[in-house]
């Protein structure tokens, strides 16, 4: 019996290969607050990754750059960690593409999501897609299909307000019926037996009564944080005070400042409602419901407002004092914020503005300083400082040095971009994706025949399932290598182009003459200080940079590619 006449279809990666617009592109996906770590209809974070990678995967023209993970934050509001950095690199033109699983994991907020639609992706060249909806702004042709989206995100937009109203109003009835329970009752109290009454804990009520004497005797709150450590005082039931799971300041001046503790419950102190359009605020003491003496205090009112005259009066004291030192301050500017850390302990350096009286008036400094210690003791950090304008200084030699690479780096592209060396590079890597293509499409021939031989029972199952395995493994292998060969082609091309970013981004820098915050947020990502104020600075497209220099080094040497 002869063999039929089969049709193979082309792969993505042979489709890639061949078709030259590529959207660099990110993933996006998020959970809500309520939903974390929770699998919601489909959209735990996982699925959403695995189901917008098969998306890409099975597209010929998108190549993904980097998952973007939001777990924890509503759609509501546009502030999350991970969609901003998505926006930055957006921004930096790193992304021209943008999928997600569904347009609810954008954004629930619809006037937002209509003015990216309709106004920001158009005004900046993105693509969008939603796989869930089929929808994708370079297909869209303005029909009815097309229009569907902006109802899509009316209706996620309905559905958080009306989540939002119920919410709020079955909170404000057990709030004025007095069965509202906390989530978690503040430090020094429990439940009783039967979780009905609010009762002190007895490993940690004491402590309470302390934090409050040891105020009334003039300790300020870093001193009361180190007595509570050096004493070993416990934490929250759960273990969790704060992130770090130990003794923080924040934390006893809430204890210090709390009617909880002299018996009184006050509910909805911070407020929001998505269907009135408040995000989040903080509501007066008139508009909470207040029980007063609703159960057992821990102080009396006239330690509580002792405590409370005490730092009214620090409070007054220090307002005073920015006052008077407020016009000098204002000239002291953090030209790095958030972007300074200790190469020790990986923590954030703080940025320490000084303003002292001297006899000839007020005099300032600035610094960086890590001081991280508990209980006295450093933990992996002996904690140390470096002043501003060392730190200043070194980071715009090191940028200036930069530029000037980057200069001579555009020169050497000048004069080697038709030489002998870079082209034969070029043909290397051609070469190796012709060849890898032609190995791709061999094996899918063949495993093509193989089934056929399985149909024709010239094949068993088992002969069958084990040798389509081991294709399926080197055809794996082949489109891992086909992926690799296009991305080093294609950072090649940019590399030795007017598209190379490292070389426009320092070019665009080459006439700054002092350290600014608009010249370090375009250029550096972070500065690692270590303990001799030794510096390690990292760069805005600093993998460009590295592959930049490995290149011009091959050439100079005339390396091949392979």
């Amino acid at each position: 019996m002869g063999r039929k006449s089969r049709r193979v279809a082309i792969t993505p990666a042979q489709q890639t290969s061949i078709r030259p617009n590529i959207f660099p592109t990110a993933i996006y996906v998020r959970l809500s607050v309520e939903n974390s770590g929770k699998d919601d209809d489909g959209a735990a974070i996982e699925n959403q990754i695995e189901i917008c990678k098969e998306y890409v995967k099975n597209s010929t023209d998108l190549e993904l750059v980097k998952v973007y993970e939001d777990n924890g934050f509503t759609g509501t509001n546009m502030i999350r960690p991970a969609f901003e950095e998505m926006w930055r690199d957006i921004d930096s033109g790193i992304i021209k593409a943008i999928i997600v699983r569904d347009l609810s994991r954008y954004s629930r907020d619809y006037i937002e999501t209509g003015r990216h639609l309709e106004k920001l992706f158009p005004e900046k060249d993105i693509r969008f897609i939603s796989v869930k909806e089929n929808f994708d702004t370079f297909k869209t042709d303005g029909t009815a299909e097309s229009l569907m989206i902006p109802l899509q995100t009316l209706i996620n937009d309905f559905y958080s307000k009306d989540i939002s109203r119920k919410v709020e109003t079955a909170l404000r009835a057990q709030m004025a019926e007095g069965t509202f329970k906390y989530r978690r009752l503040p430090y020094g109290y429990m439940w009783d037996e039967t979780n009905t009454e609010i009762i002190p804990d007895p490993d940690r009520a004491g402590y309470v009564k302390k934090i409050y004497d040891w105020k009334l005797d003039g300790l300020n709150q870093c001193q009361i944080r180190r007595k509570l450590e050096s004493e070993g005082a416990p934490l929250y039931m759960d273990g969790k005070l704060n992130k770090r799971k130990e003794w923080a300041v924040c934390t006893i001046k809430r204890i210090l400042t709390d009617p909880f503790y002299i018996g009184h419950e006050i509910y909805g102190k911070n407020h929001s409602a998505i269907y009135k359009g408040i995000k989040r605020e903080k509501l007066s003491l008139e508009n909470c419901v207040v029980k007063e003496y609703a159960h057992e205090p821990l102080v009396s009112e006239d330690v509580f407002y002792k405590v409370k005259e005490q730092m009214d009066e620090v409070l007054r004291l220090r307002k005073q004092s920015m006052e008077r030192t407020a016009k000098i301050r204002s000239e002291l500017v953090d030209h790095l914020p958030c972007k300074v850390y200790c190469s020790v302990c990986g923590r954030k350096m703080h940025y320490v503005r000084s303003v002292q009286k001297r006899k000839n008036g007020l005099t300032s400094y600035t610094v960086y300083t890590c001081n991280y210690n508990v209980n006295g003791e450093t933990r992996g950090c002996p904690g140390h400082t470096i002043k501003q304008d060392d730190l200043d200084d070194i980071v715009l030699k090191t940028i200036k040095n930069q530029i000037r690479t980057a200069i001579d780096f555009e020169e050497f592209i000048e004069k080697f971009k038709d030489s002998y060396a870079v082209l034969s590079i070029k043909k290397d890597i051609d070469k190796s994706i012709r060849e890898t293509k032609q190995k791709i499409s061999k094996i899918q021939s063949i495993r093509t025949r193989l089934y056929e031989d399985y149909v024709e029972g010239i094949l068993n199952e088992e002969e069958y399932l084990y040798t389509k395995a081991s294709y399926e493994k080197d055809y794996n292998v082949l489109n891992d290598r086909m992926d690799n060969l296009i991305g080093k082609k294609k950072e090649f091309c940019e590399l030795f182009s007017p598209e190379n970013r490292w070389v426009a981004m320092m070019k665009n820098v080459r006439c700054s003459k002092k350290l600014t915050k608009e010249l370090a947020d375009a250029v550096i990502d972070r500065v690692d200080v270590a303990y001799d104020n030794s510096l390690e600075i990292t760069f805005r497209y600093h993998d460009i940079y590295v592959m930049t220099s490995d290149y011009r080094k091959r050439i100079e040497e005339g390396e091949s590619y392979e």
